[in-house]
């Protein structure tokens, strides 16, 4: 970690501290900023946590959530928030665009600002920055800053707890961006008291019927099966989001889906919103889908777990694509 020394005599003396994540927040983005959050208010620090908009419904069983302000819908109130902070933790992002409708209030902050994130290419507006990729989440980075701060021993349980809800969905349920380390810190995170079956049952079996017959609906109706280049690509329109009344958190986990299918490499959901096409890739191996929103859709994020965007409406944009990856990527696709 860089500028760790500076950061923790920051922290010995009782701070006002927002604790920040991207838009659109996922398991992760909450469970990392409310493990931090609860570690911090041990310290006698101020704390408040801002998302830039909604979080899904799936998560509200974790502790401390119902103290989350949501920017999109307490503007003025988050504004006077960022005004008045001293540091600022920029949690699972390393862009201030990546929270959208905070970006311009973030960046133009004086507060010392910490960044802790596991995805590629960082900007550099922290003072100080714990950045690991081959970590499977921002939460396992929580670990390991606690660690650093001697802090393990010290966290409530309700660190613990939050934390493992981001490495629960970030990792597809321990599927992947696994590590021998990582079950080591998530059989540590048991011994200190964590209920891993009931915090696995909470992420994994609380669907709503809506959700349901959305995921029922995306395969049997919008799956699009590329064979020959081993790609599929689901692709939901304005209509579909009227129809299923689509909130924020329903779409969370269906491009995994494709991935189950045999053989299948590079998984693409698509989705057409109001002012933009959202595309959201997953992948097998060492095919990176980083590499294509990067390039392509102005986006970015992992190996194998990327997001981008379009401009382009929406026959444009999966026009576009289709041709590139035929073009650009079949080799690595089929290989």
């Amino acid at each position: 970690m860089t500028n760790f020394e500076q950061l923790e005599i920051l922290l010995q003396e009782p701070k006002n501290i927002l604790i920040s994540s991207h838009a659109n927040p996922d398991g992760d983005a909450v469970g990392s900023s409310l493990a931090l959050a609860h570690y911090l208010f041990t310290l006698g620090h101020r704390v408040n946590v801002i998302m830039p908009t909604e979080m899904p419904d799936f998560l509200d069983f974790m502790p401390g959530i119902e103290k989350i302000w949501i920017y999109e819908k307490q503007t003025d109130l988050c504004n006077q928030i960022v005004e008045n902070t001293d540091l600022i933790f920029a949690l699972d992002y390393n862009n201030f665009n990546r929270t959208e409708i905070m970006e311009t209030v973030l960046a133009n902050s004086k507060a010392y600002k910490v960044m802790i994130d596991h995805h590629m290419a960082p900007s550099d507006f922290a003072n100080a920055m714990l950045w690991r990729t081959s970590a499977s989440s921002t939460c396992e980075l929580i670990y390991d800053f606690l660690s650093l701060m001697n802090a393990l021993d010290a966290a409530p349980i309700e660190t613990f707890e939050t934390m493992y809800v981001g490495i629960l969905t970030d990792t597809g349920g321990l599927q992947y961006a696994t590590s021998p380390a990582l079950f080591r810190l998530v059989a540590d995170i048991s011994e200190r008291g964590v209920n891993i079956n009931y915090i696995s049952d909470q992420v994994s079996n609380s669907y709503s019927y809506k959700r349901f017959r959305l995921m029922g609906y995306s395969i049997s109706d919008r799956l699009e099966l590329l064979e020959d280049i081993n790609t599929g690509i689901i692709v939901l329109d304005v209509e579909d989001h009227r129809h299923f009344n689509i909130q924020r958190g329903d779409l969370e986990g269906i491009v995994n889906l494709i991935l189950r299918i045999r053989d299948i490499r590079c998984a693409v959901l698509i989705t057409e919103r109001k002012d933009r096409v959202k595309l959201s890739f997953r992948s097998k191996g060492n095919f990176s889908v980083q590499e294509i929103c990067s390039k392509y859709f102005s986006g970015g994020g992992h190996l194998n777990a990327s997001g981008g965007q379009s401009r382009d409406n929406l026959p444009g944009t999966v026009d576009r694509l289709k041709e590139l990856l035929y073009t650009e990527y079949k080799a690595a696709l089929i290989s």
